[in-house]
């Protein structure tokens, strides 16, 4: 019964142990199955070397290490790899410099061993014509650094002598151009470009003839001998400034010729500031308490101030333009205010009887003797510089007619009720209405307001 029981349990130990190792094996093989999924096969290739091996990345710096390891050179500072396409190919491109000349000017590109030299160049956005020569030959195969030049084909044309001309050539000059069309420059002409620059695609070159002129400015007029095409240039080469605003007697892009006379004038544009008076105004006032034609001045008027600013063109100096651009009023003015009589003055004169020995009583109530009495028509005046017999206008001179009143006579001049009184008064202007028998006197006062109390009415004029 023992011996049973030891076998039993002895057969279940040993299946126990294969089912374990049973177990590991099925592991193992499933890890060595994943591990083989994701391997990938690398190839990288430099000229005519190429390096082989299996890799467990995509990644491009990765591949390059794995191909150093390999036996592949490092890459240098122009070298470049790249995969191709969606493989795990990699192709290393190994640079080189050239140095390119071409139209004179010197440019240093990245190339690529084993591109030729057009590609090249194609590459650095440079296209060769089909007439333009390459040295070296354009089909070279890039193996180094290298030295290239390109000579262009270029079609160029050239004004000079009131004629333009096209010339081509291959890589050449300015003073080449010239020469293919036999154009000789004398000892003071001159060219748009230097002789020796060379000549690039539809280069257009002037050649400047020397010429004797005469330029008036600033006062002063000189000789010059220039090499110019056009009288701006003339002026530029006299080493004379030009304003932005000067005025000269030709066009500035008029051709130059022997003999000419060029006139400039200087024309300088200022700000300037005006300072002008405003007049104020006068406002009248009525007052009982004042007879007629009396008036005082209640307020005095004082002007006012603006300042006009304007624009002036002076043309060597002088002014010739003034516009108005702006003003503001700095001080305002202050008006005037007149007060002025509407009482009636006593009747001085009422009950007055022509005669020769009559007399009058005036405004004053005092007792005048007068040798005549002439009631007519009268108006009134204002203004003026001088009257006929050289008196200067003022209040109480009256304009006549001398045949009837000689000048220098003294008068009392009223209405005939006494309402208005012109007063005291003599014969110094002659009134030309007077003359003509339309009135007996003009009388003269200081405003024209005044002159609107009277107008035009019967007066009493006696004859002192």
């Amino acid at each position: 019964m023992y011996s049973k029981q030891n076998t039993r349990q002895s057969k279940t130990f040993i299946v126990r142990i294969v089912a374990v190792m049973l177990l590991v094996s099925l592991l193992s093989f499933s890890s060595f199955v994943t591990v083989m999924a994701n391997t990938v096969e690398a190839n990288v290739i430099d000229g005519e070397n190429s390096y082989q091996f299996s890799m467990m990345t995509t990644e491009l710096d990765d591949i390059v290490a794995a191909a150093e390891k390999k036996g592949l050179a490092p890459l240098g500072e122009l070298d470049v790899a790249e995969i191709v396409g969606n493989t795990t190919t990699v192709n290393i491109r190994r640079g080189a410099k050239m140095e390119l000349t071409q139209v004179g000017n010197k440019t240093e590109l990245v190339i690529f061993k084993g591109d030729t030299l057009e590609k090249s160049l194609l590459d650095n956005n440079i296209i060769l014509k089909e007439k333009d020569v390459v040295i070296p030959e354009r089909d070279t195969v890039i193996t180094g650094d290298i030295d290239v030049e390109i000579k262009r084909f270029c079609q160029v044309v050239v004004v000079a002598d009131g004629k333009t001309q096209s010339t081509s050539l291959t890589g050449g000059t300015v003073k080449e151009a010239l020469n293919s069309l036999k154009i000789t420059l004398g000892e003071k002409d001159t060219a748009n470009y230097p002789l020796d620059e060379p000549l690039f695609e539809k280069m257009s070159i002037r050649v400047a003839r020397s010429y004797n002129i005469r330029i008036t400015a600033d006062d002063e007029t000189k000789n010059y001998e220039v090499s110019a095409l056009t009288v701006e240039s003339a002026i530029k080469a006299a080493k004379i400034e030009l304003g932005k605003e000067d005025r000269i007697n030709f066009d500035k892009t008029e051709k130059i010729a022997e003999g000419m006379e060029i006139v400039i004038r200087r024309v300088t544009v200022k700000e300037e500031t005006e300072t002008q008076a405003i007049n104020y105004e006068t406002t009248y006032k009525e007052s009982d308490e004042m007879y007629k034609n009396e008036s005082s001045v209640e307020k005095s008027g004082v002007k006012g101030e603006k300042e006009i600013e304007y624009l002036v063109t002076y043309i060597d100096g002088v002014a010739e333009e003034r516009k108005y651009v702006s003003e503001k009023i700095t001080k305002e003015p202050v008006n005037e205010i007149v007060v002025v009589g509407t009482k009636a003055k006593p009747n001085a004169a009422s009950g007055v009887t022509a005669g020769t020995d009559g007399t009058f009583v005036d405004h004053e109530g005092n007792t005048v003797s007068y040798s005549r009495l002439i009631s007519g028509n009268c108006t009134a005046y204002y203004g003026g510089t001088m009257t006929s017999i050289g008196l200067t206008p003022a209040y109480g001179i009256v304009a006549v007619d001398p045949k009837i009143i000689p000048y220098g006579t003294k008068m009392y001049i009223c209405s005939p009720d006494g309402s208005i009184v012109y007063g005291y008064c003599v014969a110094g202007d002659t009134g030309g209405a007077a003359m003509a028998g339309d009135i007996v006197a003009d009388l003269y006062y200081d405003t024209y307001e005044e002159c609107l109390q009277i107008g035009r009415r019967t007066m009493n004029v006696y004859i002192l």
